[in-house]
Parts: structure tokens; C-alpha cells; sequence
């Protein structure tokens, strides 16, 4: 799972153990200005991750960069009902998707720090 925190405004994504090695990244850090919102979608992910990859899309988990009908979102899910979907502007990335251990406290989380940014 990933581990999201936000440190000196930006959002913080933090891949854990083997994850780190399957999407091809570590860490991801978004300044929240570039954050337009986040929710916990438990449908998130399954369509998306048919387009073009560079990353690991194996039957239990999806890891990396997917490129879709030119939007590019980056993955980190094993389980779908673990899923946030965060929306970002003004960034490589499009979408961001990561599965999370409490995926409704950790987009309320996000939505808070935007509020307060």
C-alpha cells in the first residue's frame, strides 16, 4: 500500500516494500497546489490499466505509468476497494491511483490540506 502525508504543502506518496520495485518509483511529491481533489472509488483503475503501461500489471496488482487515451495516470493498487483516485493539474500525470489502507479517511485527509492550503 502507499502511504500518503503532506510535508512543506505538498502531497507526499510514499510506495511501500516490493511496490517500490513494481511501479518503477519510490516516491511522488505533488505540490497540493497542483492537487484538484481526492475520493475513495473502490471501481477505480480496472479500465485504464488496458492502455499502453510502463510498469507491472499483473491479475492482483497494477504498478507504474498507464497511458490512455492521452491521459496518463500512475498506479500503485493491489485491490480495487483500497483505491483513492487523486485529480491533479498543471502535472506530468493526470490521475493519480493508490491503494491505501483506509481509502475514505485518506481522501478526507487530502480534502482537508486542500481546504486549509
Amino acid at each position: 500500500m502507499s502511504r500518503v502525508s503532506i510535508q512543506d504543502n505538498n502531497l507526499v506518496i510514499t510506495m511501500q516494500g516490493i511496490r517500490k520495485v513494481l511501479s518503477l518509483k519510490s516516491e511522488l511529491s505533488i505540490p497540493l497546489s497542483n492537487v484538484v481533489g481526492a475520493t475513495a472509488d473502490p471501481m477505480a483503475g480496472k479500465e485504464f490499466c488496458k492502455g499502453i503501461r510502463v510498469g507491472t500489471n499483473v491479475g492482483f496488482y497494477s504498478g507504474g505509468t498507464f497511458y490512455k487515451d492521452g491521459n496518463k495516470a500512475f498506479y500503485d493498487l493491489a485491490r480495487t476497494e483500497d483505491a483513492v483516485v487523486i485529480t491533479l493539474k498543471d502535472e506530468d500525470i493526470d490521475t493519480l491511483i493508490i491503494g491505501v489502507e483506509d481509502p475514505n479517511a485518506t481522501a478526507e485527509y487530502i480534502e482537508k490540506a486542500l481546504k486549509q492550503n
